[in-house]
């Protein structure tokens, strides 16, 4: 049985210190577990999305929910996606 990727989106932007470590810890998830889909959006080709995130960056959602600002680090991100999918399946 094949699953469904799960797909996060990464908010970020060119130049920017911490977007790099973030990607770093994303890429790193993504080659152990290649159930993770990463969509990167950069917020400085949207107006409203630059409005929005641009004292936040990075910024980790998935299905619309926010997982993580301004430093994603692996034990957090892996605790925060275990606790998501745990919750979907208690509700």
């Amino acid at each position: 049985m094949k699953t469904e990727p799960i797909q996060l989106q990464f908010y970020t932007k060119p130049d920017c210190p911490l977007c790099d470590e973030a990607k770093s810890v994303l890429q790193s998830l993504v080659a152990k577990a290649p159930r993770f889909e990463v969509e990167e959006i950069d917020i400085t080709r949207n107006l409203g999305l630059f409005t929005k995130y641009k004292h936040l960056i990075p910024v980790l959602k998935m299905e619309g929910k926010r997982l993580s600002i301004h430093r994603i680090g692996r034990r957090q991100l892996l605790w925060q996606l275990r606790w998501h999918r745990l919750r979907k399946y208690l509700i």
